[in-house]
């Protein structure tokens, strides 16, 4: 995982995480279409207490996801640092009453045309729980859900997932439903109120029976003053046989609330920075260095990728920011001046003098009977203005636009003023055949990005 800007016209961005597929995963098709898969169905989640993808990025072999940065700690860190007594049961509750909800809406995600997804997440466990300072809990990773319009499924016999925290129907390689996910959520919460591992063991096989045969404990024998109300709200959702179960995430919550009222988002985020403050300020340090950090300094020495169209030149931008992010996380580089260059303003007046000179070229032309070459140069010089909203870009862009200047100023001035040469040129130009057809694009795009005219066009 890595921080990073994603950066927008007019000044605008915002720091995000990115997921990376690891390089030696990157030309397996299954890890790919897994990887994809993530995306594109937690794209369909819509949640506060979800972590959904903003967009993915692909640069083969590269692949990345970028996504929403939670500034916050997962579970799994904070009950290695928390104490039994330090977790209180309006704590637990509060984290866990979140988390329900935010499954419960992956659990009823629709896909375009409305169908259900029957989306089931397969790895809720305290390592894909985050809890963020500001006292909200989220579910990530959707990276092994299973759902019926997932395009790679699962080969028949194979188990994925955490074993400690699957349901008896998952371990067994039957049929998952989102009460599944609701038997996950029973084991986290049963070690938050204890502070123990439920069914951890020495062996992957003796943590199995465990799973399947071991009697379950109640939370109030090992931690006293928990009401009888919340034993039986864990112990519903542990039930081995799913149908015994609660139907769904949603009632689980309502009877957790029910049982024990839930603390507030103050008080949860007050207990999130009692055990992760100081971890929670590097990381703040860590977030002013990459949002402090000029980017064009960075990108202006990276391979312009105007040649392949404005949309890569989008996603070679945010994989640009991408990589600095984490560059800059992993070897702390110095963090340069934010200011824009003075060049930048110096340029400004670069772009309505190309549209000027391109229109009176445009008009000269057609009163000498050669309209179709300069309006075929303006009709392709159209769409690369776009671009020029590009953050990283745009000082390349401009350059590129000022180098097309003088070509088109040169050829205003020959109609304007014609030597007696060159009329007598022009009359015997008038006479040979029309240039080749490649001249329909009067211009070709250097591995740089500038543009050079064709000189047999004009």
């Amino acid at each position: 995982m890595h921080l990073a800007r994603l950066m927008g016209p007019e000044g605008f961005s915002r720091t995000v995480a990115v997921k990376q597929l690891h390089p030696q995963f990157s030309h397996d098709p299954e890890f790919v279409a897994m990887f994809l898969d993530e995306a594109r169905l937690a794209s369909r989640v819509r949640h506060p207490n979800v972590v959904s993808p903003l967009d993915v990025i692909s640069c083969p072999p590269e692949l990345f996801i970028v996504m929403d940065y939670v500034h916050g700690v997962s579970l799994s860190r904070l009950l290695k640092r928390a104490t039994p007594e330090s977790v209180a049961a309006r704590v637990a509750t509060a984290i866990i009453g979140q988390i329900l909800l935010g499954l419960h809406a992956a659990h009823e995600a629709t896909g375009e045309g409305g169908e259900p997804l029957e989306l089931v997440h397969r790895d809720v466990s305290p390592q894909n729980i985050m809890v963020s300072k500001d006292g909200v809990a989220r579910i990530v990773d959707f990276g092994i859900a299973k759902a019926k319009a997932r395009s790679h499924q699962t080969d028949p016999g194979k188990l994925k997932g955490k074993l400690g925290y699957m349901a008896p129907e998952q371990v067994n390689l039957q049929s998952v439903d989102r009460r599944a996910d609701v038997f996950a959520v029973g084991v986290v919460l049963w070690e938050l109120l204890t502070g123990r591992r439920l069914f951890s063991s020495d062996s992957p096989a003796s943590s199995v029976q465990k799973l399947l045969h071991a009697e379950i404990e109640l939370p109030s024998r090992l931690v006293p003053d928990l009401p009888a109300a919340l034993d039986r709200v864990v112990l519903r959702a542990l039930a081995r046989s799913s149908a015994e179960r609660f139907e769904s995430a949603r009632a689980m919550a309502e009877a957790l609330e029910q049982a024990v009222a839930p603390c507030g988002m103050l008080e949860l985020a007050s207990w999130v920075e009692s055990l992760a403050g100081e971890e929670l300020s590097a990381r703040s340090e860590l977030v002013f260095d990459v949002e402090g950090l000029c980017f064009d300094d960075f990108t202006q020495a990276m391979p312009h990728p105007l040649a392949a169209g404005p949309s890569s030149a989008a996603r070679a931008t945010e994989l640009g920011d991408s990589g600095l992010g984490h560059r800059a996380a992993s070897a702390k580089l110095p963090v340069p001046s934010a200011a824009p260059r003075p060049g930048h303003f110096r340029k400004g007046w670069l772009l309505p003098l190309t549209v000027t000179v391109a229109i009176a070229c445009f008009v000269l032309w057609g009163r000498t009977r050669r309209v179709p070459t300069i309006a075929s140069a303006v009709a392709h010089e159209t769409p690369s203005r776009p671009s020029l909203s590009l953050n990283a870009a745009q000082p390349v862009q401009l350059e590129a636009v000022h180098a097309d200047t003088a070509p088109i100023i040169e050829t205003v001035s020959s109609v304007v003023n014609p030597s007696p040469r060159k009329t007598a040129a022009r009359a015997t130009a008038s006479a040979r055949p029309k240039p080749a057809s490649n001249c329909d694009v009067p211009y070709v795009i250097d591995k740089n990005g500038v543009k050079h005219f064709k000189e047999a066009c004009f």
